[in-house]
This record gives C-alpha cells, structure tokens and sequence, in this order.
C-alpha cells in the first residue's frame, strides 16, 4: 500500500468472488491505470473473520476521504468488515456497479468522504435506464 497517492482518496472495492476484480478491471479499460483502487473478493474458501480483518487494514491504510464500494448491502463483505471496524468511521455505498465505479473515480478529484458517497448515490439512481422507455421516447428536435 505504499504506492497509495496521499493526496487522491482512495476506492476500496468489496464483493462476493470476483465482481469487484472485474469492475476494476473493466474500469482500466475505460479510464486506464486506477490509482488508490484496490478490490478483495470474498471467496467461498475464506475466513471471515481474516477477511474482515483484512478489509478493515486496506481502508485505514487508504488516505483521508476513502470510501468503500461494496456489492450488497447486509452481504458477508459488508458485515465482517463493519463487525470490525467499530469506533473507526467508514464512508461507502452498496450497490457496485461499473458506472458507479467511473464516476467515484472521476467525482473523488474534487469531493471525497461523505461528499463523495452522496454524489454518488445520486449518480447511481440516475444511471439506472429503463431500455425500453428510452427506446420510445420521442426524439428531440
């Protein structure tokens, strides 16, 4: 974690297996090198309590302002890394997606921490596009 850019709030990315690997993959190549991101997959062979644990050491080793993303809210990344992060405030949103994703990555040069988690939920309901309704709709013009 040494190579974290203190100044940059850093993105912890935390899902059930590989999601948040491929989000972040995907997101790379889209956006290109991704610093401060980092992802742990929850996997069916995995301590919880060593997860947890392990997801609570790369969020406080992250500069002031990280947030997490996590998949689901309530889901076993979610609970064994608040069950051991008591007394230490955490900012995040359940919910990954890659959109969401992009946009903390671009919305963290200018806002992080609280800030940074409520733009995004707000980015997030918007970005959730009904196709078909979409497909008619009048064109402008």
């Amino acid at each position: 974690m040494s190579d974290m850019v203190r100044e940059l709030p850093g993105i912890l990315i935390l899902s059930h297996g590989p999601m948040c690997t491929a989000v972040m993959e995907s997101a790379e190549m889209i956006a290109g090198e991704l610093e401060n991101v980092q992802a742990l997959p929850f996997g069916e062979q995995d301590d919880l309590e060593a997860y947890g644990q392990r997801a609570r050491e790369m969020y406080a080793a992250m500069p002031e302002g990280s947030i997490v993303l996590f998949d689901l809210f309530s889901g076993t990344p979610f609970n064994q890394m608040m069950a051991r992060c008591e007394g230490m405030e955490v900012e995040g949103l359940c919910g990954l997606s890659l959109p969401m994703l992009l946009d903390a990555l671009s919305m963290r040069e200018f806002l992080s921490g609280g800030e940074l988690v409520q733009a995004l939920a707000e980015s997030a309901r918007a970005g959730v596009v009904d196709v078909g309704e979409f497909m008619h709709q009048a064109p402008e013009g």
